[in-house]
């Protein structure tokens, strides 16, 4: 049947109609498409798989983070950061990882800082990459920094998974290159927070290495080879400490014992206080002569640095042995002590001993067994240059025992020699004496500092007195004369010095926690010192706690970037490894 004119001229503008509306969407959908909108960071996600648009992709994302973080004041836990976040994370990972290769250096190190930034442990993967491609390939020039980025960012987040990369990378990461430069300082940092006991044996091979100092100007080929061992066997003795990993005793140890490892020394020795019991048994059997091994091994050593014909058959590992069992200050170290300090000794091994003793917590043998042995050695027997008996003197106060007053005093007025080295020693043991003096010992101090001090004592002697004058007996007292303001100042810095010894005496662990919460007011060098021993001396039995709020004002001051309060926690750095030490 034959359709009407009017029917089919109907169809052909319906039919011309749906073409025309056709084509206008699809126009319009193709407009749309090729107009996304470039403020929004979905744009530039989709130019990451461009090669020629993908480094300004990077910039542009990194902007957006930027702005992010810093309209939600730094604040990633934001929800509009966080959902930032979950849009662009995954394409930059899958950017790193898979076009690592292909990656411009700029573009790539831009990728793996912004990651890091992140600190999101979904970066895993690339942050991994960044290890591994190192280690496969050491960079050394600064701007091949994937790295410096990655292990930032791999110490905050402490992924199980990135334990062996870091590693792997630390181990060829040469601190002498222009990148271990600007790197060497994350490395050792992040390591130190991750501190996995995985690292253990990696670590000691680290340390097993020989490390050859320069000596002359002609020495410029050991200069790079010194410097990387130094970064290493450094690092790796600081984290074997963090692990307490009884393993690695004997090879610090051995650090201690070589001469040429003196730059890793000091941080050997405090890995080695944190280990506690296991490093405090082999330093006794060191120091007694006991541990055949480690006496021959330093020996060899001592007998290659001096060129010496044979090795020596004096004690000569009795000098170290005696300090690691001083700065653990365990008193599973006085028995080897006491045991030597009852032998046929000579006096430079037994001041040694005798200068250590006073570290360890005090019982009735260490203090007499220290008398005796101080009251033999002569006054011109030296350590390190300085007058023995100065030292001794002086190291006498970390007993914080006021018997020790009447004896110092005593010592001081009958000590056989004359010159500089006799008034050195009175004038250290008269201001010992004053510092452990209690009140009704004040005017026996007086009478000696007026027949053998100078002015110098007589000025401390005014100070100390005005402080026991205030406050007696009273903890509480001294501790609020140690926090006033012009006690900091060097010329009244006695006064607060004084009052800690006094807090040492009378003091208990309420007014020990008390100091601990008033560290920061204690500006003074000197007083910060001080305050250190005697929370020391009240914790004999060590306290993790205690170590913690300690390294809690360790960690606080090293973030400010006060230079001098990072300097006068070194002490008190040490004291926290003690105390932890003991209360393993």
């Amino acid at each position: 049947m034959l359709r009407s004119p009017r029917k089919i001229v109907s169809l052909i503008s319906t039919l011309a109609l749906g073409t025309m509306y056709a084509t206008a969407t699809v126009a319009t959908a193709s407009v749309l498409v090729s107009c996304k909108d470039e403020s929004q960071p979905e744009y530039w996600i989709d130019k990451l798989d461009d090669p020629k648009w993908r480094p300004n992709a990077v910039k542009r994302l990194t902007q957006f983070f930027e702005d992010a973080v810093t309209k939600a004041n730094n604040d990633t836990t934001n929800p509009e950061v966080k959902a930032l976040l979950d849009k662009i994370i995954d394409p930059l990972i899958k950017t790193y990882v898979e076009h690592y290769a292909d990656l411009d250096t700029k573009t790539r190190v831009s990728v793996i800082k912004l990651l890091s930034d992140i600190r999101d442990p979904r970066a895993e993967p690339a942050l991994k990459k960044a290890f591994e491609e190192f280690a496969k390939r050491p960079r050394a020039t600064t701007d091949e920094a994937d790295i410096k980025w990655a292990v930032r960012a791999a110490g905050d987040l402490k992924l199980p998974g990135l334990s062996g990369p870091v590693l792997a990378a630390f181990e060829k990461l040469e601190a002498h290159t222009m990148l271990g430069g600007i790197v060497y300082k994350d490395y050792n940092a992040a390591m130190t927070q991750i501190a996995d006991k995985s690292w253990t044996s990696g670590l000691i091979a680290k340390l097993g290495a020989d490390i050859v100092r320069p000596k002359t100007k002609k020495d410029t080929d050991k200069i790079d080879p010194y410097r990387d061992q130094v970064f290493w066997q450094t690092t790796a003795a600081e984290v074997l400490g963090i692990i307490k990993a009884p393993e690695a005793v004997e090879p610090l140890l051995k650090v201690l014992l070589d001469p040429e490892k003196g730059d890793v020394a000091s941080t050997a020795l405090l890995a080695l206080v944190k280990i506690g019991k296991p490093a405090v048994d082999r330093a006794g059997k060191l120091l007694t002569g006991d541990d055949d091994k480690l006496e021959a091994y330093y020996k060899a050593k001592v007998q290659k640095a001096t060129d010496a014909k044979e090795p020596s058959k004096d004690p000569i590992q009795i000098e170290i042995a005696a300090a690691i069992l001083g700065t653990a200050g365990s008193q599973a170290g006085l028995d080897p002590m006491l045991k030597m300090l009852q032998g046929d000794l000579k006096a430079t091994y037994k001041a040694h001993i005798v200068k250590e003793l006073p570290k360890i917590p005090a019982t009735p043998a260490s203090l007499a067994a220290f008398k005796t042995a101080a009251e033999a050695i002569p006054l011109d027997e030296s350590l390190g240059g300085a007058p023995a008996l100065v030292l001794i003197a002086e190291s006498a106060g970390q007993f914080y025992d006021s018997s020790l007053v009447t004896w110092l005093l005593d010592l001081a007025n009958n000590v056989k020699g004359t010159g500089d080295e006799k008034k050195m020693f009175q004038g250290s043991a008269l201001l010992t004496a004053l510092k452990l003096a209690e009140p009704g010992q004040m005017k026996q101090v007086k009478s000696a500092i007026n027949q053998m001090g100078t002015q110098v004592e007589k000025d401390m002697y005014a100070l100390a007195e005005k402080v026991v004058n205030a406050c007696d007996k009273n903890a509480e007292c001294y501790l609020k004369e140690m926090e006033k303001s012009e006690n900091q100042d060097q010329k009244n810095q006695f006064a607060a010095i004084k009052a800690g010894y006094m807090i040492g005496i009378y003091g208990n662990e309420k007014v020990r926690d008390e100091m601990v919460e008033a560290l920061a007011s204690f500006e003074n060098a000197g007083v910060r010192f001080v305050a250190a021993q005697t929370i020391d001396h009240l914790t004999p039995k060590g306290s993790a706690d205690i170590a913690k709020k300690l390294a809690a004002v360790i960690d606080k001051n090293k973030k400010s970037g006060d230079g001098d309060k990072v300097a006068g926690d070194a002490p008190l750095k040490q004291v926290m490894y003690r105390i932890d030490g003991r209360s393993g």
